[in-house]
Order: C-alpha cells, then sequence, then structure tokens
C-alpha cells in the first residue's frame, strides 16, 4: 500500500511572529523509540503545516537508540528546539520532562506529546482547537488530541453537548477528570500556570506513586479551593491522532527502566503507521444520529499491518506489565537500570 504527502516548501516554518494568531506549542517526548518520534514529528509537521504560529520541542531522555542522535541533529537544524538529558532517572524522567516543555515554551497554547502518537487528520483541525479553547476557555481543562477507543465512548456516555455548530466538533467529557495528566492534550498557557509543575519526586513511573496520579490530585485540590472554577476534558468528533501500536496484543513498545516492552518496529510508509485523512473523507464516516467523536475503530486505518481487532470489532487495549511479562516480551537496551 502506498501514500503520498506534500508538503510546503518550508514544511518546518514554525514559530511565524508576524501571525495574529495564538501561539501553539508542542512537546514531544522521546525515549529509545526513534521510530515513533520520527513517526509523530514528521506526522505533526505534515498535519498542522496550515498553521504557521507554532513551535516544536523534543525533550530526549538519554535515548542509546541507534540513529536517534542523527535524526534529533536533523531537527535541530530544521528548526526544531531540542533538548537531551545526559542520564535517565526512569521514575521521574517523564515529568521532568513536561516541566521542561512548560518551562521552555513560548506558546499560549501547550501541547505535550509522549510520543508514541501519529497525527492522521491533514490541516485545519489545530485552527478548529484554538478557537474552541478560546472560545470556552473557563470551562476547558484540556482537549485530547488521540482517538479512544468505542467501549470507551459508550462508558463516557451521555457527554455534555454544546450548543450550535461546535456541538458538531467538541463535547465534554463529563466522567473524565479535568485535566489528562499524562499529556496527549492541548492546555492552554492559563491551565498549565495553575497546575504547573508535575512532582519529579517519584517511586514510579506509574502503578500510584508516580507524576500523573500526583497531578491528578493536585488538580482536584486546585478545582475544590476555588468553587469558581470548573473544568473539563473536551474531546473531539474526529481525533487529529492515533496511538501507535506495533504489538500485535493491543499495546505500544514500553520503555520501563532499562527494558523496551512488545514488539518494536518502523513504520512501513513514509514514517507513517497510519492513513492520514482529509476532513472530507473523515467527515463523512461520522455517524450524526449517534453524536458520539469517531472511535480509533475507524480513525485508525494502519498502511501495511493488521489493525489490533478482537473478536467483537473492539481496538484491543492490553498493556505489558514488567511485573507479568515472559523474557520474550521484552529487550535490554543496556545494562544498569537508571543508566550511571
Amino acid at each position: 500500500m502506498n501514500q503520498t504527502f506534500q508538503t510546503t516548501s518550508s514544511p518546518f516554518d514554525v514559530g511565524n511572529s508576524e501571525t495574529d494568531t495564538p501561539r501553539v506549542t508542542f512537546g514531544i517526548v522521546n525515549c529509545n523509540r526513534l521510530h515513533y518520534l520520527r513517526s509523530c514529528v514528521e506526522s505533526l509537521v505534515l498535519c498542522t503545516q496550515d498553521y504557521k504560529n507554532k513551535e516544536i520541542i523534543i525533550v530526549d531522555n538519554a535515548s542509546v537508540e541507534e540513529g536517534t542522535e542523527q535524526y534529533l541533529k536533523e531537527k535541530e537544524l530544521q528548526g526544531l528546539t531540542i533538548f537531551r538529558q545526559k542520564k535517565r532517572d526512569p521514575s521521574n524522567e517523564f515529568a521532568m520532562a513536561l516541566n521542561l516543555i512548560c518551562e521552555k515554551s513560548t506558546g499560549d497554547f501547550v501541547c505535550p506529546l509522549q510520543g508514541d502518537l501519529q497525527f492522521t487528520l491533514s490541516s485545519g483541525w489545530l485552527t478548529d482547537y484554538v478557537k474552541f479553547y478560546e472560545k470556552y476557555k473557563p470551562a476547558i481543562g484540556c482537549i485530547m488530541l488521540d482517538a479512544q477507543r468505542r467501549i470507551t465512548h459508550a462508558g463516557h456516555s451521555p457527554f455534555g453537548v454544546i450548543d450550535g455548530e461546535d456541538s458538531k466538533k467538541f463535547l465534554f467529557d463529563t466522567k473524565r477528570s479535568p485535566v489528562c495528566a499524562a499529556g496527549d492534550v492541548m492546555f492552554s498557557r492559563d491551565v498549565i500556570d495553575k497546575i504547573y509543575p508535575w512532582e519529579t519526586v517519584n517511586e514510579n513511573h506509574e502503578g500510584g506513586l508516580d507524576s500523573e496520579t500526583k497531578m491528578l490530585k493536585k488538580v482536584h485540590g486546585i478545582l475544590s479551593d476555588d468553587s469558581k472554577t470548573k473544568w473539563f476534558t473536551v474531546v473531539p468528533m474526529m481525533p487529529p491522532a492515533v496511538a501507535i501500536y506495533t504489538d500485535a496484543r493491543g499495546t505500544n513498545a514500553r520503555v520501563r527502566k532499562n527494558k523496551r516492552y512488545g514488539d518494536y518496529w518502523p513504520a512501513k510508509v513514509n514514517d507513517f503507521y497510519y492513513h492520514v485523512w482529509n476532513r472530507e473523507d473523515l467527515l463523512g464516516l461520522w455517524d450524526e444520529e449517534d453524536g458520539r467523536p469517531l472511535p480509533i475503530e475507524v480513525v485508525a486505518k494502519p498502511l501495511g499491518w493488521p489493525a489490533p481487532i478482537d473478536e467483537h470489532g473492539n481496538w484491543m487495549k492490553n498493556p505489558i506489565r514488567p511485573e507479568t511479562a515472559s523474557d520474550d516480551d521484552y529487550v535490554i537496551l543496556y545494562e544498569g537500570e537508571d543508566q550511571e
């Protein structure tokens, strides 16, 4: 299967200070997943080439994967901002990277990305995000970027509906936390200023004693102390991105300490794991009568590989846990868990 892409003559034309549109910062965190990073960056540039006033930051957490430094240098020459962490701190490095993105960003809106995300909707979506956020800013904790599973939408229904034409673009998810503390969302600068920073003294990367859990508790505390502020997570009707799944069991390659878990391979078509939709074609797949956002089962159209769909037609989600993984489930990236 082939797919060709066209970009402007200067695809990395970021940071146009002459425009009067709000500035958007995208911050991508990478650690030993170069294939995913390439897909995230290249698709982001393609799918936001119509929106000039933006910047792209990459924070690399001491990757040892071959080819990473070469790619980072290439992007640096093309105008992206690169921060290279010299050594790893597995329990805290993601939170540190989020804080660094927030500190260095110049955007009115900030989109921290986990790096395992490919953008799949061509031009126009970012303008919609900015306009919607500005219109409803006091009520928005964040706007999600990645497509969710059909079963998730069913569990979160009914959504909060906005009046008018906006109801065909975004919904308020009243059953989700006020913010998504692990990223892959758009925050306003106002929200960032209230919730920053992420905790960087954590016992684990996940599982309770981690920065995401602590941030969610912090946000709930902020909102309970300020009765006038009420935030909701917003979900788009046409999500512009899809998490990259390279393991047929329904997960991606996850780096935990000095190991990378799950099958990991490069995209088969131009660094892209999924088809990139134009707005009209994707809109044609939306069921207005159903009224819920397009799920990952519809948005994700793999290029040259089978989607992880179960016998019921649902996208599988089965992250590999280090505590239950077999020796065949991971590769060792380097000796010594903390890369001292």
